[in-house]
């Protein structure tokens, strides 16, 4: 690649970001005593770049490593690379991935009206692996969380719901996700549930579900079968919120 390509790449990265920073200044924040300072002068940020990059290209690695600003964008999130000084005054990246929708995504905890927990078996592509899980979702631009649950237990499950308990946030990993996403609790009529998942919620990867009972839902929570985080999160705030019983088989 030549230097006016990798500038022109540069640029545009930097012109995102840019207007990232216009949208929402809430992430560009610097706060007292903050281990990591974001770099917002370009010089501060062409060193730090520069810094990586020679660092980058001695490993074996492309020199794009150390471009600063949005360095990828898609329908569902933007990959943010920015330029900082850390603690003991050196200069370098951190990346942290910001989703699409300001308000997060959000996940639903199905109860039956005799207290079974419904859990979708869903194939993941990340891990190449099935995971027994509850329906959760990104939120659409300007959809808040309780219109995300409702919509992913509409496509995930078939079910239609007016209500929800609200469980709380959860932060599914702060070293790299901004933002948080919401948790909530539906009863659902199991008249609802059809036989399979439909057509639209096989192609994400959803070939089943079960209802279990509270009993076995913990055991399973216990025996280490769920490993989701939204699954697991959910379960607790609803122990400690006392809508789950604890003592039930």
């Amino acid at each position: 690649m030549s230097a006016h390509e990798r500038a022109a790449r540069r640029q545009a990265a930097l012109a995102d970001y840019e207007a990232l920073r216009e949208r929402r200044p809430e992430l560009f924040l610097n706060p007292p005593g903050a281990a990591f300072t974001i770099l917002l002068d370009r010089a501060e940020q062409d060193r730090a770049s520069d810094e990586v990059s020679r660092a980058a290209a001695a490993a074996g690695l492309p020199d794009s490593v150390g471009d600063i600003g949005v360095v990828y964008r898609d329908a569902y999130f933007s990959l943010v690379r920015d330029a900082v000084r850390f603690a003991d005054g050196r200069l370098g990246t951190y990346v942290r991935i910001l989703p699409a929708s300001a308000s997060g995504g959000a996940a639903v905890l199905p109860l039956l009206a005799d207290g079974r927990v419904v859990l979708l078996r869903h194939f993941r592509h990340a891990d190449r692996d099935w995971h027994c899980e509850i329906p959760r979702g990104f939120g659409d631009p300007g959809e808040d969380g309780s219109g995300t649950a409702a919509r992913e237990l509409q496509e995930e499950l078939g079910v239609h719901i007016g209500n929800l308990t609200y469980l709380g946030e959860m932060s599914s990993d702060t070293g790299l996700r901004v933002g948080t996403d919401h948790l909530y609790l539906a009863h659902i009529d199991a008249a609802q549930l059809a036989d399979g998942p439909a057509r639209g919620a096989r192609a994400e990867g959803i070939d089943g579900y079960e209802a279990v009972s509270q009993g076995e839902f913990r055991s399973m929570v216990a025996g280490r079968r769920i490993s989701d985080a939204y699954t697991l999160s959910a379960y607790a705030l609803a122990m400690a919120q006392g809508l789950l019983k604890a003592d039930e088989d």
